[in-house]
């Protein structure tokens, strides 16, 4: 079966094979390795640490933005603005 390798070094699996290979929705993990000439994906079940309904709390109650907040447009900002506050004792 062929497929094509996108710009961004991407391969879409086809259904076929994903089912002939009993793989399901639930199956999004690989290991990518090179052997003999074939690039070979093995599939990998990863336990996720942290449940999804907590990390999506987490992220709504720490990512919300409030008043005083300041935005960077970049990590370099960021920093500057840190060692700045630090220096001032703040």
């Amino acid at each position: 079966m062929l497929v094509k390798r996108s710009a961004r070094n991407q391969v879409s699996i086809p259904k076929t094979v994903l089912e002939r290979a009993g793989l399901g929705e639930n199956d999004l993990y690989f290991d990518v390795q090179y052997e003999k000439g074939r690039i070979v994906l093995i599939p990998i079940q990863v336990e996720e640490k942290i449940p999804k309904e907590d990390l999506e709390r987490f992220e709504a109650e720490t990512l919300k933005q409030e008043a005083g907040d300041k935005a960077y447009g970049s990590m370099k900002e960021a920093l500057r603005g840190l060692h700045q506050r630090h220096r001032r004792g703040r």
